[in-house]
């Protein structure tokens, strides 16, 4: 009996007992396998033309502080904006509108109820032709309804559910099947 060979073949690589149980452990927050996991990160690695051992991931920590900075440097500015310029052009408009209405006397003030529209009847018209085409349509299709209704029997066995049974021809069935199509 031949042996069914796996389309992969395994090496054996000795590292510690403590790295193997972090790196399982890390590769089981992917549900992963292990070499899937272990190649992708060793091509995360050469596409940015990282190396572990040199001073590239400390390039990597010093880019994200120095970003941190710009970020606070932005947010510094806009608190700063606001702070000197909205709120007092804010409170030298509320001012000014305050002097306005102290200079004009008693301000009068009118309660400014909407308009209320005048209340007409729109009355939607149907041409006749479409009107009665689609009364006919309407009928018809009650009839066969009716007539549908008419052919389905209630069985009841003695055991088991009761069901519904259409007697209906495969003429008559089509017949119905082609005036639904053609509606």
């Amino acid at each position: 009996m031949e042996k069914k060979q796996n389309k992969y073949e395994y090496s054996a690589i000795s590292i510690k007992a403590d790295v193997a149980v972090r790196f399982r452990r890390y590769s089981k927050q992917f549900s992963r396998p292990n070499s899937e996991v272990l190649h992708r990160m060793m091509f995360f690695l050469q596409w940015n033309g990282l190396d572990p051992f040199g001073s590239s991931v400390e390039k990597i920590v010093s880019e994200i502080k120095r970003n941190r900075k710009q970020i606070e440097y932005l947010i510094s500015i806009v608190k700063n904006m606001e702070k000197l310029h909205i709120r007092p052009t804010h409170e030298m408009v509320k001012i000014l509108f305050e002097a306005h209405c102290k200079s004009k006397g008693v301000v009068r003030k009118e309660k400014l109820s909407p308009l209320q529209p005048e209340l007409t009847e729109v009355i939607e018209t149907v041409p006749k032709a479409s009107h009665v085409r689609l009364q006919q349509e309407s009928s018809d299709y009650r009839k066969d309804c009716r007539y549908l209704l008419g052919k389905i029997e209630t069985i009841e066995p003695t055991f088991g559910k009761p069901y519904l049974k259409v007697d209906l021809s495969l003429e008559e069935f089509e017949n119905l099947k082609r005036q639904l199509n053609r509606q």
